[in-house]
């Protein structure tokens, strides 16, 4: 049996798995970052997988790593120096398709003696797999995403000279393999498991790797991925245009995907769980405050927990409202909405928040076995780009293994 460590670079830590072409998660460790809010963010990733990988040998001690695959965070870019301008941050209005190109000219203004310096920018998988293998790449998941990352035309109306398109380098697919580790890489992560020559492949942005790793890859097939930010897809066979709704393309070609975004849900409900343990003087766990929430008492309105549960159903409201703008704009390209969809993302760890959701918008909701979709898309890509698949629809469908499906219950 083949094995591959993947690693995901997410917004406020790095996960990281290693995984069998059957789905299977045979060790997992999630990295907090320090350097969050930093102007050099991407200064630890390397650091942060090199600590993953020590945890899970120390776990693990007999596990072996045939190869790796990196996704991360997109449209976040950085310099090989750590310089980093995050998805999230605030950049330049530019008249553009592009979600990369506001970025980069956001990282020329904020480091300009860098941008001058540097050979390449880079988005967040690509930085690590550079430090990994000294191979300098721009991962493309597919051909019609070139408008969502750029082209020369875009770049020199955006202000940048043809000298500058030389620091974003050429695009690859995902699944291809990016380079091998080299002797001082291997040297600075100082683990048996990792050696040098080792081959390491290209994942894809995270969000792209979610809808792999949720097999979201055929129309009607929809996926409620629930982290920092909350996003629902659906797999549409052909464009989809309509207030509210962001359509891009499938990373399998002649498909499309349509997504609603609740940009701040997660967010909001972290800031409420940092507030409680400000208010307690003590660190609470995450389900533990799920619980205690939903089963307050909604009707003592100074209630901390009634608020955080106000704030949880609330969430749960606007998803339900995201699932009917969607129905409506799929309707115009002969997608139906299903009864049922997939959650990835920190949700999906908790059993209580998925019943309240569906209770809400009355739709089934499958849990995957691995929470982390991206980590499943990633050795979908890799495995495919190994020859043990011969596409990634093939490895979706065989490594997206569903836990438990969780029905509404009348209210």
């Amino acid at each position: 049996m083949t094995h591959v460590l993947c690693a995901d670079i997410g917004t406020s830590s790095l996960k990281v798995a290693v995984l069998t072409e059957d789905g299977k998660v045979l060790a997992y460790s999630r990295q907090q970052f320090l350097y969050l809010h930093t102007d050099h963010a991407a200064g630890e990733w390397f650091s942060s997988l090199a600590a993953a990988i020590h945890d899970i040998h120390k776990k693990n001690p007999d596990i072996k790593i045939d190869a790796i695959c990196i996704s991360g965070n997109g449209p976040t870019v950085a310099a090989p120096t750590g310089e980093t301008v995050r998805w999230n941050d605030d950049v330049p209005t530019v008249k553009t398709q592009s979600l990369f190109i506001p970025r980069i000219l956001a990282f020329k203004q904020k480091y300009p003696t860098i941008w001058k310096k540097t050979d390449y920018i880079m988005s967040g998988p690509e930085c690590l797999i550079y430090e990994l293998t000294g191979s300098a790449v721009t991962i493309l998941p597919e051909e019609r995403y070139k408008k969502a990352y750029w082209t020369h035309e875009e770049l020199f109306s955006a202000g940048f000279s043809k000298e500058e398109f030389c620091k974003l380098p050429a695009f690859v697919s995902s699944g291809s393999k990016a380079g091998c580790i080299t002797d001082e890489a291997a040297k600075k992560i100082n683990s048996p498991i990792i050696q040098k020559g080792m081959n390491v492949y290209c994942g894809a942005p995270d969000f792209i790797s979610a809808l792999v790793g949720t097999n979201t890859l055929s129309p009607g097939k929809i996926c409620d991925r629930a982290g920092s930010s909350e996003g629902l897809n659906i797999c549409t066979p052909s464009p989809v245009s309509a207030q509210g709704i962001r359509t891009l393309p499938s990373v399998v070609p002649t498909f499309w995907n349509a997504s609603y975004l609740l940009p701040e849900s997660g967010i909001l409900f972290s800031a409420f769980k940092n507030k409680i343990e400000r208010e307690r003087g003590k660190e609470i766990d995450f389900n533990t405050l799920v619980h205690d929430c939903l089963t307050s008492d909604s009707t003592e309105k100074d209630s901390s927990l009634a608020q955080g549960k106000k704030q949880m159903q609330d969430t749960a409201m606007l998803v339900k409202h995201g699932l009917e703008v969607l129905a409506k704009a799929v309707s115009t390209v002969q997608t139906s909405m299903p009864d049922q969809m997939i959650i990835t993302g920190g949700q999906a760890a908790n059993i209580e928040w998925i019943q309240m959701k569906a209770d809400i918008t009355g739709m089934k909701i499958l849990v995957p076995e691995c929470h982390d979709a991206e980590l499943i898309g990633d050795a979908v890509f890799a495995f495919t780009g190994m020859g043990i698949f011969t596409s990634i629809t093939e490895g979706a469908q065989k490594m997206c293994r569903i836990q438990s499906i969780i029905e509404p219950e009348k209210l």
